[in-house]
Order: C-alpha cells, then sequence, then structure tokens
C-alpha cells in the first residue's frame, strides 16, 4: 500500500488562535489529518489549550506523526499538577512510539507526579520491553497507591525472575505499611503482588492467596488461578474451599476447572 501523502497545513493555521473552542478544535483536527511533518510544532502548542477537545486531537496528531520529539511533550502533560482528562490519550500515544520511547519512560519513573509515574508504568507493560523489569521492580517501595498498583501488574504480566525476590519481600510486609486509598487496602495490593509471584509458581504466595477466601471482595477467578500455576500440595485443598462453600458459584466453576487442570498435568 503506497504511503499516505501529506496535505499542506497553511488553510488550518488562522483558527489556531480563535476564541471559539470549536473552531480551534477543527483547525487542530484538520492539521492532524494532513500528517504533514510540518504539523508538528503547531500541534504541540495545541497540547496546551484550554479545552479537552482540542486536546485530543493535537495527541492524536502528534501519533500519528510519530515524530520522536514528541515523546518528551507528551510527559509533560502527565506531570501537570491540574487533572488529567486526557491521560488516558497520552499513554496510548506513548506506547504507540513503542521502544523509542522506553528510556524517556524509564526516567518518567522517577518523576515527583504519582500520575506520572503510574501511566508510565503502564505504558512500559503494554510495549512490553524488559528494560523496565529493574525500574518497575524499584516502584514497589513507591509511597502513593497508583504507582505501585501499576507497578504490580506490570510485573505480573512480564513474569521476569528478577521480580521473584522483591515480590517475596513485599508479600511479607504488613499490611498497614502498604500504600492503601478508598478502593483498594494494603491487602488488596499483596494480594496483586501474590498473583505475580505465583506467576512464576512461587510457594511463598499461597499464604496471601489462602486469605482471600475470607475477602469480602475476593477476586476468586484469579485468586483461584493463580492458585493453580503453584507446585505444591496445599493448593489443591484451598482451592476445594470454593467448590465446598457454594458449588453453584462462579468461584466454584473456576475452581473445578482449575482443580480438573491440576489433575491433568499430575498434580
Amino acid at each position: 500500500m503506497p504511503k499516505r501523502r501529506s496535505k499542506p497545513i497553511e488553510p488550518y493555521l488562522a483558527g489556531l488562535q480563535d476564541p471559539d473552542y470549536k473552531v480551534r478544535r477543527e483547525a487542530v483536527k484538520g492539521l492532524r489529518q494532513t500528517r504533514n511533518p510540518d504539523a508538528y510544532p503547531y500541534l504541540v502548542a495545541a497540547l496546551k489549550d484550554t479545552t479537552i477537545a482540542v486536546i485530543y486531537h493535537a495527541i492524536r496528531g502528534l501519533e500519528e506523526l510519530g515524530d520522536p520529539r514528541s515523546i518528551p511533550e507528551l510527559l509533560k502533560m502527565l506531570g501537570r499538577k491540574s487533572s488529567c482528562d486526557v491521560c488516558d490519550e497520552v499513554g496510548a500515544a506513548l506506547v504507540a512510539f513503542g521502544e523509542v520511547a522506553v528510556p524517556a519512560l524509564i526516567e518518567t519513573l522517577k518523576s515527583p507526579s504519582a500520575r506520572a509515574r503510574a501511566v508510565v508504568a503502564t505504558c512500559l507493560q503494554r510495549i512490553g520491553d524488559r528494560r523496565a523489569i529493574e525500574p518497575l521492580i524499584a516502584l514497589l517501595n513507591d509511597p502513593e497507591p497508583w504507582p505501585l498498583s501499576a507497578a504490580l501488574s506490570a510485573l505480573w504480566d512480564f513474569r521476569d525472575e528478577r521480580s521473584r525476590e522483591p515480590l517475596a519481600a513485599f508479600v511479607a510486609r504488613p499490611d498497614e505499611v502498604i500504600p492503601s486509598d478508598s478502593t483498594f487496602s494494603g491487602y488488596d495490593r499483596k494480594r496483586s503482588a501474590a498473583f505475580a509471584l505465583a506467576e512464576l509458581g512461587d510457594p511463598r504466595a499461597i499464604d496471601v492467596l489462602a486469605r482471600s477466601f475470607d475477602q469480602v471482595q475476593r477476586a476468586c477467578i484469579y485468586t483461584i488461578q493463580q492458585l493453580g500455576k503453584i507446585d505444591d500440595p496445599r493448593v489443591r485443598p484451598l482451592i476445594q474451599r470454593y467448590i465446598d462453600e457454594d458449588p453453584e458459584s462462579l468461584c466454584a466453576s473456576q475452581a473445578r476447572a482449575t482443580l480438573e487442570h491440576l489433575a491433568a498435568r499430575g498434580l
């Protein structure tokens, strides 16, 4: 398929300073659609607009241009003190740059902004570059719950041996010293670490996952699945508990499937 030709940007420049956000939005949208490299500085300038609809098209335009100079400009948005209603769009654009963005993303894990650290950890998870493992492990000591959760999710996905001992140390922490918020407790984050540890088949995840049975929101599907990845005689009785409690529940259905899988493996 031939490469799409860029279009001139001049028809859209006048509208960029219009007081009506709808005019600015259409101007930035037009710049985006030109796919013209000359639009780069104007799209960067539009990132500072006060209207989300304008910023959205600026982000998408920079993503589609693919100019690596956009990476630090997009990262700056995550560090702003104001709310970031377009953080998901910024993250998606950064992920689209792939491996070329990884060094800057890793450096941003040191940002004073908890939001930036969290979004960047998720970006690194989605890109899947293993240069991120050690910096993500360092986030296990993050004082804020959001970056910590993002790091735990990423380490679960990466399944890297380097994370085994740090995760084991994390699950050994008392619940009360682990950052929590109104949605997730310290135990909830410890359980996430146990999920990641179980991905490596490590039996040190078992005691934490066993506690999940007694939680009101016990994330039973993930708990059972992850228990089934550990070769240890304590696993089968723990999974059986879900069947014994309520044989008709979704938890019991997952438990039966996991036990069948274990039996097929001779465990």
